[in-house]
Parts: structure tokens; sequence; C-alpha cells
């Protein structure tokens, strides 16, 4: 058989799988706007699909021992010092919604120190938890779906 037609025969049994896409926009935000965007209490949603999201956060406080098991995070650092706590178990584990999980603390865990202009990315399943080190924390989040 032909290799034409055997490509021919997977495509017509719909054996590749589907592609996801998001539909986007051009969107430009400078980076002044970008703090300007921050200063009230909601986040300011740049992109989203049902596969993605994109948005602008801060925090003024610390954040709470999580794991998300639909999503992984991406987290880019754009203003502040936050100590990143993360690891494989937490104690008092409890599920909030389905997938969505708090903790007491992280056992076992590791930290990292994160920065202005440091990445990290979060896999589904970690715990983690965002310990401000000085007075704010703006960063940009991107969620996708696992």
């Amino acid at each position: 058989m032909k290799w034409w037609k055997i490509i021919g025969a997977i495509l017509s049994f719909g054996a590749l799988p589907q592609l996801a896409y998001a539909e986007v926009t051009f969107k430009y935000v400078g980076a002044s706007d970008a703090a300007k965007m921050v200063s009230g209490n909601t986040a300011p949603m740049l992109a989203e699909s049902p596969q993605f999201s994109m948005s602008l956060r801060k925090r003024l406080v610390s954040g709470h021992v999580e794991k998300h098991m639909d999503w992984n995070e991406e987290l880019v650092i754009q203003e502040g010092d936050v100590l990143l706590n993360y690891g494989d178990t937490a104690t008092n584990a409890r599920e909030l919604s389905p997938g969505e999980y708090n903790g007491d603390a992280i056992t076992g865990g590791k930290s990292v120190m994160l920065h202005p202009g440091d990445i990290v990315v979060l896999p589904a399943g970690l715990w983690h938890e965002q310990v401000l080190q000085g007075p704010i924390m703006r960063y940009i989040l991107f969620k996708t779906r696992k």
C-alpha cells in the first residue's frame, strides 16, 4: 500500500488527536500600565480559553498551602521577592472543591527564593505556597490545562 493511502486511511478514521487552540487577539500592555492594572482587587485577564489563561496578579499577603489537580501554573515574577515552598505532601490536606486542595504545611518539601524576572512552572498536583519577603508580589500567571 502506498504511503499516501495509509495517511488517508488514518485521517478518515480520525486517528489523529484534535489539537487544542485558543483564539486570541493582539494586545500590548506596557510595564507601567501592567503595574497600574493590578491596583484594584480584581485580576485583569489578558487571555482566556478552556485550555489556557493569562492574568496579571498581585499579592499583599502570603499565600496558603495549595495544589490544583487540573491546572499547571506558570508564574513570571515582576515585582517583589517571594519564598516559594513546594513539595509532594501537605499536613491536614482537604479538598475545597473538585481538584482544588488546601493544607496546613508542606512536609518534606523544598524552597526557592524568587525575584523579579524569575519564572517558575508548578505542575498540576504539586503542593506549593508563596511566602512574601516584602510588601508586595506582582506577577503574571499562566494557567494551562493538564
